[in-house]
């Protein structure tokens, strides 16, 4: 029987959050090599590789996406327990919603960086569609939310205003066939958008994706069977913005809007939200 190692999966973990080794390692307190040595060992312990190289970057490989999904829950586990035993409590809790859209690195970061300056506040994460996070936070169940949305209503934070753009697979020739093969669930806020923006170009399309789980989409465009709909700036494994050259339809941009919920934790809330627009600020910069 071998044993995984919690804080080898914390480093992986940490990988993913931060997109890069280096920035991982000095926000772990250790050194590069020290990093590097540890996903070393994980690629001896399952034979696979863990990271490979994106730009001027690293990204999970495929095997190593599938490996954190789990590794999070014994690193939650882990922290669960001695928090238990040690006696150690939270102060406080700060319910966070946030869209799926939006669960990029930078967004990891701003999470992590306010866990970090508050270790006293249990953060509850969920992640949903913005239509049924605001929903949500009208019934009580959030502190603060984080939505796209085509609108910027009142009582909303305004963080950015962002390009929506066309995806498909990395070097990928569906968004050539015609009809259009359209790979957003049915129940995507950008879905009736771009079928809108479609038909006003005269482009015929068909819905290439079931309503399955919620990668099916991915899946489908990352295998180049689809093209879809993401705000510019969100980086998914396998997707890439098409450069159609015209031969696709313009998008209109989305709203990033932030909702701050009057209660106990509205302080912390805000707080929190001061993160979110620091992390935004740095994906802006960084398009």
């Amino acid at each position: 029987m071998r044993n995984l190692d919690v804080a080898t999966l914390r480093s992986l973990q940490g990988i993913a959050e931060y997109g890069a080794v280096t920035r991982a390692a000095e926000a772990l307190n250790m050194t590069q090599s020290a990093l590097s040595m540890q996903m070393k060992r994980l690629e001896d312990l399952f034979g696979e590789p863990m990271l490979r190289k994106q730009g001027r970057g690293v990204v999970l490989s495929d095997f190593a996406v599938e490996l954190l999904l789990e590794a999070r829950k014994l690193v939650a586990m882990n922290d669960a327990i001695v928090s238990r035993f040690t006696g150690e409590r939270p102060e406080g809790r700060l319910r966070v919603g946030l869209t799926s859209d939006w669960l990029f690195n930078r967004v990891a970061q701003a999470v992590r960086a306010f866990s970090q300056a508050n270790p006293r506040i249990e953060l509850i994460i969920n992640d949903g569609r913005s239509k049924d996070l605001r929903q949500q936070m009208k019934r009580g169940e959030h502190d603060v939310i984080l939505t796209t949305e085509f609108e910027a209503p009142p009582g909303a934070i305004h963080l950015s205003k962002i390009d929506l753009a066309w995806f498909g697979a990395i070097n990928g020739q569906a968004w050539r066939q015609r009809p259009l093969p359209l790979a957003n669930s049915l129940h995507c806020a950008y879905h009736p958008v771009g079928l809108a923006a479609l038909d006003r170009a005269g482009i015929e399309w068909f819905q290439a994706v079931a309503d399955g789980g919620s990668d099916t989409w991915r899946v489908t465009a990352a295998a180049d069977l689809g093209v879809t709909i993401l705000p510019r700036g969100i980086a998914q494994a396998g997707l890439e913005p098409v450069d159609h050259g015209g031969a696709l339809p313009p998008l209109p941009p989305t709203w990033l809007n932030v909702y701050v919920a009057d209660g106990p934790a509205r302080r912390e809330a805000a707080d929190f939200a001061g993160y979110l627009r620091r992390a935004v600020d740095d994906v802006a910069m960084a398009a």
